[in-house]
């Protein structure tokens, strides 16, 4: 990286567009608050230093904007170069091409990154509290299907909420509405059946429960009425919409004993 830029602010932004793969400016603003005085402050600054990042062929613009989620869809949406990629990770990678994504799996990864962001923000505001969130590969489970065939599980998130008394664990699955209900309920078998290798029990303790953050309520309904028809374990998940995801991270998980280490770390039975 230049002299020009050499500050501990650039790699930090960075270091969370490698996480997150595109942000909006008002995100990155809110993960990089605390250096500044005032939202206000942090958001002119934030696009301050985004620009020169930019400037030096760090960063890339993407010229669309994007809209049907909560937040930023008229906001400048930012993702590493091919440079930007190497300076942050230390080492080549293939070409990056963020403006060949199709608009709708932007939307998705800006809905996972603003549902990471109101964790973060949460959990700044609960005491002694520490936020963990995996990463892909790291987030990925292979277990074994019944008949010995090799499966892997592909959350959007696998999330931890730690403090001195309790750990509440979390997987987390963004849904947009753009898809049919049967694949929501096909990817909750797919929990199910994980559920049951014994695996995450194993390793952890305990079987994290299954959030799925949806964009408006009407879907919360229809996925709630489509989880019931399924006859799938009604303690295993919990839909919600992203305005309701602040409260579960500082109450712990709505569900049952098996999934809420507050209470009780005792794993599922199968």
């Amino acid at each position: 990286m230049t002299a020009l830029l050499d500050h501990p602010i650039y790699q930090e932004l960075l270091a969370h567009l490698l996480e997150l793969r595109f942000a909006t400016t008002g995100q990155l603003a809110r993960l990089t608050r605390e250096h500044y005085g005032s939202a206000q402050s942090a958001r002119r600054q934030t696009m301050r230093h985004l620009s020169k990042l930019e400037q030096h062929g760090q960063l890339l613009r993407l010229e669309r904007r994007v809209g049907g989620w909560q937040r930023g869809s008229a906001q400048s949406i930012w993702a590493l170069t091919t440079t930007g990629y190497r300076q942050v990770a230390g080492q080549a990678r293939t070409r990056q091409r963020p403006n060949l994504i199709s608009t709708t799996f932007l939307e998705h990864l800006l809905a996972i990154a603003e549902t990471r962001i109101i964790a973060y923000e949460t959990v700044q505001r609960i005491p002694s509290a520490e936020l963990r969130v995996k990463t892909e590969p790291v987030r990925w489970r292979n277990y074994l299907g019944p008949h010995g065939e090799r499966l892997t599980l592909r959350p959007d998130l696998l999330m931890s909420v730690t403090t001195p008394e309790y750990l509440d664990r979390y997987f987390i699955e963004v849904d947009r509405a753009t898809e049919n209900p049967a694949r929501v309920i096909a990817k909750c078998w797919q929990y199910v059946r994980y559920r049951r290798s014994g695996a995450e029990q194993q390793a952890s303790g305990a079987f994290p429960a299954v959030l799925w953050i949806v964009p408006t309520t009407k879907r919360r309904t229809q996925l709630r009425a489509h989880l019931v028809a399924a006859e799938l374990p009604q303690s295993m998940f919990a839909v919600l919409t992203l305005d309701e995801l602040s409260g579960i991270i500082r109450d712990g998980p709505p569900l049952t004993k098996q999934n809420n280490t507050r209470k009780e770390n005792t794993p599922y039975e199968t």
